[in-house]
């Protein structure tokens, strides 16, 4: 079976707990939505933070919403190497002993101690899609883009 699904790339992000959230932007904060993501209740937000890393960081990661238990901060590998870091490759929420870094926003900043992966190829589709596709969360896919690279 097969079927055209919009496929986006995030190179790199952040999901922030609700405490790191308070600490980075202010106490009583709440995200605001940007952007919606394929992932029904899942949202891009106006909120961007940088990183601090051994050998450099990184400006302008966007928080991706609602808030989670732990902060997790994915990034593409050379991201990583730009900053010194070898995080490993990880489903999302998999973060038992990954780096830990310094996470710098407007009205403060956190240390977290672990929490930093490089995400594992992974769709997120709605509901619908994936009934309709017969498929069930973690299911392996083959996908075909079409284009030269």
């Amino acid at each position: 079976m097969s079927c055209e699904v919009k496929l986006g790339i995030s190179a790199r992000h952040i999901h922030v707990s609700q405490g790191d959230l308070e600490k980075l932007f202010g106490v009583g904060v709440v995200l605001h939505p940007f952007k919606d993501l394929g992932q029904p209740g899942q949202y891009a937000c106006e909120e961007r933070i940088d990183i601090v890393g051994p050998k450099g960081s990184l400006q302008g990661l966007r928080i991706l919403g609602p808030v989670r238990k732990q902060t997790q901060i994915e990034l593409a590998p050379a991201d990583a190497r730009k900053i010194g870091l070898n995080p490993p490759l990880r489903d999302s929420g998999d973060l038992a002993g990954t780096p830990g870094i310094d996470i710098v926003g407007p009205n403060g900043q956190v240390a977290i101690s672990e929490g930093v992966i490089i995400a594992s190829r992974h769709i997120h589709l709605d509901t619908a899609t994936a009934a309709k596709l017969q498929l069930q969360d973690k299911a392996l896919v083959k996908v075909r883009i079409k284009g030269k690279r």
